[in-house]
């Protein structure tokens, strides 16, 4: 039965010492029960391994510390190699600083079990929920991710994922059709983010599912590899006009993204797709490309940003 299906919780730790323990401890809260958490330690030297090992000493039938005997560097390449360890056939991702609702997981469950009934367990499924943005003591800085980064949940178009990521990988889980597909990547190291790329994958071959509700706090601190941005703020703009340079660069790599995508799933493609994923990996794009997809890309400044960069 659907219901039986255990749900793989898979979190690549670094240097989390001072939050992880919260985290932990709101995944044991979770009201759905059927779960088992997997830690990976990316070589941490603050003492979250001692943190993980204690975890496991006292919840040893849920919780399993792996090692994988090698420094990732980075969430991107850590969560892929888990996820290629995990046979599970619904796999949530966590981050070691952030704090799950306690009706997270049966939400999740709900949605895709919900998208499975109507398309089949072979179609690659994404769900994901909004979140709570937070400072590191969890006092609430905004109360929708989504709408403090000005973006769309209303339809998610591949095309526009590749564009601008919409999807935060703490916030997701996935099934494993879609795991199966996504770790087809020819070319890892062309990735900019995980749930980047799997959420691109799942919005071309199968559907994303969005829940309009936070059901976690997403929380900021000095460490944070990613983080929230107010894209609609006035400082959020002129750090973008300020580092243009940074802007171009992180341009580039959407078009080295969009030329794996193209690499891997080619054969998969219609001939819309190409012309599409043609445009977008040149090495410039040019104003027309973007003006014509303009309906794709959240808010006139990014837009702006890409015609003058991309």
């Amino acid at each position: 039965m659907m219901q039986s299906r255990r749900i793989e919780i898979l979190m690549a730790a670094y240097n989390g010492a001072p939050y992880i323990g919260e985290q932990i401890d709101s995944i044991l809260q979770q009201t759905d029960t059927n779960w088992h958490l997997t830690i990976s330690d990316d070589g941490s030297t603050d003492g979250t391994d001692a943190i993980i090992d204690e975890y496991t000493r006292q919840y040893s039938d849920s919780v399993q510390r792996v090692c994988s005997g090698q420094r990732f560097g980075g969430a991107k390449a850590h969560f892929f190699w888990m996820t290629q360890q995990c046979e599970a056939e619904y796999i949530a991702y966590c981050d070691d600083d952030d704090t799950w609702k306690a009706d997270k997981l049966e939400k999740l469950r709900n949605a895709m079990q919900d998208a499975e009934s109507r398309l089949g367990s072979n179609t690659p499924i994404l769900v994901f929920s909004d979140q709570t943005v937070t400072d590191e003591k969890l006092s609430v800085i905004a109360p929708s991710l989504m709408r403090y980064q000005k973006q769309y949940f209303e339809h998610f178009d591949y095309r526009s994922i590749l564009m601008q990521n919409v999807v935060t990988g703490g916030a997701m889980m996935i099934n494993r059709a879609l795991a199966k597909l996504a770790l087809e990547c020819k070319d890892p190291s062309q990735v900019i983010m995980h749930d980047w790329w799997m959420a691109a994958v799942a919005a071309r071959f199968g559907e994303i599912v969005y829940i309009d509700e936070p059901l976690g706090a997403y929380r900021q601190h000095g460490s944070n590899s990613v983080g929230a941005k107010n894209v609609g703020s006035a400082g959020y703009v002129r750090r973008m006009l300020s580092g243009l340079a940074h802007v171009r660069r992180a341009l580039q790599r959407k078009k080295a993204q969009a030329a794996a995508f193209e690499q891997t799933y080619d054969a998969r493609l219609n001939d819309a797709d190409r012309v599409f994923l043609r445009g977008l990996k040149k090495p410039r794009s040019g104003p027309l490309f973007y003006w014509r997809k303009r309906d794709l890309i959240h808010g006139s400044h990014r837009l702006v940003g890409m015609m003058l960069l991309g």
